[in-house]
C-alpha cells in the first residue's frame, strides 16, 4: 500500500538524503548512488507539489510516477538534456543454462543499487552524472 506525504516531509527527506548521499572527500558508490537517486526522487515530487499548489502527494500521484524520474521530469516540463537515460542495461545472468536479460528504463534503477547489481550501459558513474544534474536543478527550484 502506498502511504501519501506532505510537502514538508519530501522536502525534508530530499535534503538528509542528499547530505547522506554526498560523502566529503570520497566517491560515491553504489549506496550513496541509491540515496542520490531517492533525494532527486523526493525533490522532484516536492517541486511538482509546489507546482500543482498542493502539500499532500497522494495515492493517485504516487501510483501515475511510482519510481518514473522521467515522468516525473516530463510533468514539470524540464528540459530534455536535464532527462537521465531511457534505457538500463545490466549483464544477463543464467539460469538452467539459459541466459536471462535484464534491462529496463529509470524506475529500475533503484533496483539496480539497492540488490547489488551492475550497470553494463549506461555506467553507473554517467547516471550518477545525470542524477547530479538533476539534484542541482531541484535545488534550485526549492530554494
Amino acid at each position: 500500500m502506498a502511504l501519501p506525504f506532505t510537502d514538508r516531509e519530501l522536502k525534508r527527506s530530499f535534503r538528509e538524503l542528499d547530505s547522506v548521499a554526498s560523502p566529503v572527500g570520497q566517491p560515491r558508490g553504489d549506496s550513496h548512488r541509491l540515496l542520490l537517486f531517492y533525494a532527486v526522487e523526493c525533490g522532484l515530487k516536492a517541486v511538482w507539489l509546489r507546482r500543482q499548489n498542493r502539500r499532500l502527494f497522494e495515492h493517485t500521484d504516487i501510483a501515475k510516477t511510482g519510481h518514473d524520474l522521467r515522468c516525473l521530469l516530463k510533468e514539470l516540463r524540464v528540459s530534455a538534456n536535464l532527462h537521465p537515460p531511457q534505457q538500463y542495461t545490466l549483464n544477463s545472468v543464467s539460469q538452467n543454462n539459459q541466459d536471462i536479460a535484464r534491462r529496463g528504463d529509470i524506475t529500475i534503477l533503484h533496483q539496480v543499487w539497492r540488490y547489488g547489481g551492475q550497470l553494463a550501459e549506461p555506467t553507473a558513474e554517467v547516471c550518477e552524472q545525470a542524477l547530479v544534474k538533476i539534484l542541482d536543478w531541484v535545488k534550485g527550484e526549492l530554494t
